[in-house]
């Protein structure tokens, strides 16, 4: 599309057409000023040009692409034509010289040109002229966008893919003037949760936005890859950990000047992985494996940072695979080597025995006692939490079933994992349990943890009708750890909320804490929500909780978790 010079000034990106006046100025006195801004925020590449000077600015990330000779350019014409595929050659003259001589106003055209690597990418071009006082071309702003018709550029941030990255380092592998080949993959803190909290397209929308910014902060002489899910690469030569932190770092610091995401709330972090070794001792295949399992640990142990591989990271991996491999074989032998401790729960006034959770524990037969905040992941992760949990909720039934003649009243509290949850078969087969083993639902309680449902507060909702309609109740267990805490009580029912040990573990010295668990208390009852505290493991703690009106204590004060004789020999007074 090509339009005759006495039309509106067009500008059809709507960043641009907003900050008109802005542009205008800045660009004619300094193109400095406003390239940074455009470059981080802007989905596409964007050209302006002082038409008087012929003197053109380029971003970075395009100039990595195709190899122009500087962000400056004069002249640019002389570089494009010479990259510019011969079939389009006379449509592109035709459409840039007539914009630059001012016979159109506007103009869309789409391209094709040789990268650095000799392979035809298409581009898709609008531009549009500003005129001066004596109607004379000034300015020109342009709109440059990679096209997704060539096989090797990924259509959502139009980055080279996962095979051409395989590529590229394998060639660098066979170069003889490289010594040392670094890799180093940068994944979306959360990116799932970003996905299911909005949606696909909103995700798809920080990825292109990411792209930008860690294109923007690379050197010149390094190219972003887009791999697999929501990780990007990047392939160094001769490089160092210094180095490799160095851009690490330097990614972080542009992602945090970004303020397109405050609209959603939405505070993205970014975790890495590196693996830097000699090109002579090191396949692809082993390399990437490395850098993913240094990502993967980055993530593991508090995201947000970037992991070199190490011994450390290797033996993390090694005993991933192992931990999982005796879980399986535990739940194949008929669930050998998992327990179910049982801890007490009390009046806070009168401590009398109210109710028991449920918690389960394995006991690896190499590691030995494994703590449930690792073995319980990986159940989710792997999908085996299903079965367990079934396996949980039926032995713990079986258990207690007598108690109930003896303690009408005991409550029996069962962690249920969201993921469990989520799986549609859950709630009719807990049903089948409870009516197998003819247990009343009004001595069960099922535990959610607040921390794993937070992102999926209108799943929650629908999962927690569906179980408050077989009239079981349900607690919110680790309440408080999670950012919206509050948000949860307000769109679902709940009929007990568990505030975390956390909260009392410095009871004494944090009056913060006090005036918490106050609130929470003032709140829960005014719509008759139960409030259990965990972790009262003190005398001191014990009074100061009474004042504060809770419910029910749980806590190594009144008992710790205990096997199932413990608790027959402790409690099962006939």
């Amino acid at each position: 599309m090509i339009e005759k010079a006495n039309s509106n000034i067009k500008v059809n990106d709507s960043l641009i057409l907003k900050k008109r006046d802005e542009i205008i100025e800045l660009a004619g006195k300094n193109f400095d000023k406003i390239y940074p801004i455009l470059e981080k925020i802007n989905e596409d590449f964007i050209v302006i040009g002082d038409l008087k000077t012929m003197t053109f600015k380029f971003p970075k990330v395009l100039i990595k692409k195709i190899g122009l000779p500087s962000e400056i350019v004069e002249n640019p014409y002389t570089y494009w034509k010479k990259i510019v595929h011969e079939k389009d050659l006379s449509k592109f003259k035709e459409a840039t010289l007539g914009l630059i001589k001012g016979e159109y106003d506007y103009n869309d055209i789409e391209y094709r040109v040789k990268d650095i690597r000799g392979k035809n990418i298409w581009l898709k071009h609008k531009g549009s002229i500003i005129r001066d006082e004596n109607g004379e071309p000034w300015l020109l702003i342009g709109v440059i966008s990679i096209l997704g018709k060539q096989t090797n550029l990924d259509n959502i941030t139009k980055l080279m893919k996962f095979t051409e990255f395989f590529e590229h380092f394998s060639e660098k592998l066979k170069n003889p003037k490289i010594n040392e080949l670094g890799m180093l993959i940068i994944g979306v803190d959360n990116f799932k949760e970003i996905n299911q909290l909005h949606s696909r397209q909103y995700g798809d929308r920080v990825l292109k936005m990411l792209a930008n910014i860690i294109q923007y902060s690379l050197p010149e002489d390094i190219c972003l890859y887009r791999l697999d899910g929501d990780n990007f690469g990047i392939i160094l030569e001769d490089t160092s950990k210094k180095r490799a932190e160095e851009i690490y770092l330097g990614i972080k610091s542009e992602l945090k000047k970004i303020q397109i995401l405050k609209e959603k709330n939405i505070n993205i972090t970014i975790s890495a992985g590196c693996a830097i070794f000699s090109r002579d001792k090191i396949t692809y295949q082993e390399i990437y494996k490395f850098t993913i399992y240094s990502l993967m640990y980055s993530k593991k142990t508090g995201k947000d940072k970037i992991v070199f591989f190490s011994n450390e990271v290797m033996e993390n991996k090694i005993r991933h695979f192992e931990i999982l491999y005796y879980l399986k074989q535990s739940i194949e032998n008929n669930f050998k080597d998992f327990e179910i401790y049982y801890q007490p729960q009390v009046s806070a006034q009168t401590e009398e025995l109210i109710g028991f959770e449920a918690l389960l524990r394995w006991r690896c037969e190499k590691f030995g006692s494994v703590s449930p905040n690792e073995f319980i992941p990986f159940l989710e992760e792997t999908g085996m939490i299903n079965i367990v949990g079934k396996w949980v909720l039926e032995e713990t039934l079986k258990f207690f079933k007598d108690w109930l003649k003896i303690y009408p009243k005991l409550k029996i509290s069962i962690n249920v994992s969201c993921i469990q949850l989520m799986n549609k078969k859950c709630i009719p087969e807990f049903k089948k349990i409870i009516e197998e083993n003819n247990f009343p639902v009004k001595n069960l309680i099922l535990e959610i943890t607040e921390s794993s449902t937070i992102k999926n507060v209108k799943t929650l909702k629908e999962i927690c009708k569906k179980i408050q309609d077989l009239e079981i109740d349900i607690a919110l267990d680790d309440f408080g750890m999670g950012y919206s805490s509050f948000g949860i009580l307000k769109e679902v029912h709940v009929d007990m909320i568990k505030i975390d040990r956390s909260f009392v573990k410095d009871l004494l010295e944090n009056p913060f804490d006090v005036t918490f668990i106050k609130f929470i208390v003032e709140i829960s009852k005014q719509y008759n929500i139960k409030v259990c505290l965990e972790g009262v493991e003190r005398k001191e703690e014990l009074e100061v909780v009474k004042s504060l009106d809770v419910d029910y204590i749980q806590g190594y004060y009144f008992g710790k978790p205990e096997s199932k004789d413990e608790t027959i020999r402790k409690y099962y007074n006939i």
